[in-house]
């Protein structure tokens, strides 16, 4: 079946199913034939079809079918006589009447093909400006995105703004508006700063993270955007704040009067993710402010509880650089840790810091880099032993060869939960827990038999018909259906074999 896209121009009820065995003349004649039927949906489908499979030879009957009494059969007509490009030609001056038609989609197809049968910008400007004076989102996103690179951003700005939001407009239309809203402030034009930081200053409950964006590309910095920006991190929008936090970082030094209010986000905010971009600003912001900021990211680098955070601070003391020197005790310290992310953006950080560490640092990093030996499918001991006094509960434990992630509760984090990490004796985490399942099922981890997994990882292979099958990875969970907690055993191209937690076959499902 073919498969159809509405956009602004497309209007389609649905789809032909085109016959294979049909040829294209008497498949054409057929369409040709619909376009009569008393049915607009189905002369609305055939006006659609016509300009899909290329019918050229249909121009004639589509330049008839821009006077249907149906908006949708006129606008599918247009949207086909755009699809077919130069054999259009004769269409240009039904296609010019249909610029004043009723329907706004008919008229942005129309627009669309007389454009590509090079009928002059010039004269199509108006036809789009005319759109932009219709009370309803759907007409004017059609004449924005048809000036979008031709008109002053400013007489765009506020349709688009206002579109993306705009209640009872459907999800389509919404998109759209954003997209708009991108291209005409990426232009970094100068001349939407007020109108860019007055609706800023009204933004409400709205995600002005897009604005926030475009205000810090321009340069040179705009200046005044910076108090604007220091009061939206205490906005009502969550990804406002967050851009807010961005947008401070990018302007670098004209942000210096932002340090305090940064410095106070990256020690206090509710949100892991906003302390991170509050971190990376700071690191941004650079040398000049490095008597305060150096100070808060140090305490940071120790003391938050998100990995993500710490390696933030870590990575913007490197980009203080040797301003930083007084940060060097927490940066070696920060080499030893077991997360390898954490160890290795202190290792980067302290080249910049003091760069006569060199060697030393990376001597120390490599030594501390937690390793397993041999392979979790064939010994669980060491986790067993470790892991139940790090994550009591768990909602999941997935089990590889040579580490092990476990999804547990996590109260700090926007779902309730975080995933840790095991391997070589070491537990690291958490980091924001990503595709969560709906089961809420808990496992104790401390009552958990762990040595029945080399058991289970011989046995499944042979279970699915695959005795020399690798298994990938295990899984101590609820299943797809949360019924049961069990045994997950994986073996690649051959499926999986459902274990109870005594280790008892359940289901063996091969591929």
């Amino acid at each position: 079946m073919l498969r159809c896209f509405v956009t602004i121009g497309f209007v389609l009820a649905f789809c032909l199913s085109l016959a294979a065995a049909d040829s294209p003349s008497r498949e054409v004649q057929k369409l040709e034939k619909q376009l009569k039927d008393k049915d607009s949906r189905v002369r609305a489908r055939a006006a659609w079809d016509l300009g899909q499979i290329g019918a050229g030879e249909s121009v004639p009957a589509l330049i008839r079918a821009l006077d249907d009494s149906s908006d949708a059969v006129r606008a599918n007509a247009a949207a086909s006589l755009w699809k077919l490009g130069a054999v259009s030609k004769p269409a240009i001056p039904a296609l010019r009447k249909t610029l004043n038609d009723s329907s706004a989609i008919a008229v942005g197809n129309a627009a669309g093909a007389l454009r590509k049968l090079g009928v002059p910008m010039a004269e199509l400007i108006p036809v789009y400006q005319r759109l932009l004076t219709m009370p309803d989102c759907k007409s004017r996103m059609i004449g924005v995105k048809g000036l979008v690179n031709e008109v002053p951003p400013m007489a765009l700005f506020e349709h688009a703004w206002e579109c993306g939001e705009a209640p009872g407009v459907n999800s389509d239309i919404k998109r759209d508006a954003r997209e708009a809203l991108r291209k005409i402030i990426n232009r970094r034009d100068r001349i939407l700063v007020p109108q860019i930081l007055e609706t800023l200053k009204t933004l409400g409950n709205r995600d002005g993270s897009d604005l926030t964006l475009a205000i810090s590309s321009i340069q040179p910095p705009v200046t005044e955007a910076v108090p604007v920006l220091i009061a939206l991190i205490d906005g009502r929008n969550e990804y406002t704040q967050r851009g807010a936090v961005y947008a401070l970082g990018r302007m670098g030094t004209a942000s210096i009067s932002a340090v305090p209010r940064l410095i106070e986000c990256l020690q206090s905010h509710r949100d892991a993710d906003t302390r991170e971009k509050a971190a990376e600003a700071l690191g941004k912001i650079g040398p000049s402010a490095a008597s305060s900021t150096v100070p808060a990211l140090i305490k940071a680098t120790r003391d938050d509880k998100w990995p993500k955070v710490r390696r933030a601070s870590l990575s913007a003391l490197g980009e203080i650089g040797p301003a930083a020197r007084e940060a060097i005790p927490v940066l070696r310290a920060a080499l030893r840790d077991p997360d390898s992310w954490i160890s290795l953006e202190a290792r980067n950080a302290l080249f910049r810091v003091d760069p006569s560490s060199r060697e030393e640092v990376a001597v120390i990093s490599d030594m501390s880099r937690p390793e397993q030996k041999g392979s979790l499918f064939d010994d669980l001991s060491q986790l067993q032993s470790t892991l139940p006094k790090h994550v009591s509960e768990a909602f999941e434990l997935i089990i590889y060869d040579q580490f092990a992630m476990v999804t547990a509760p996590y109260a700090d984090s926007k779902n309730g939960r975080g995933q840790f990490t095991y391997r070589g004796g070491t537990v690291t985490g958490p980091q924001d827990a990503m595709g969560v399942q709906d089961c809420t099922k808990k496992i104790a981890l401390s009552g958990v038999d762990f040595s029945l997994v080399p058991k289970l990882v011989k046995q499944a292979p042979g279970l699915l018909g695959a005795p020399s099958g690798k298994v990938t990875h295990v899984s101590l969970s609820g299943g797809v259906f949360c019924k049961a907690i069990g045994w997950f055993v994986y073996v690649e191209k051959a499926g999986f074999v459902e274990f109870n937690l005594d280790g008892k076959v359940d289901k063996v499902r091969k591929m």
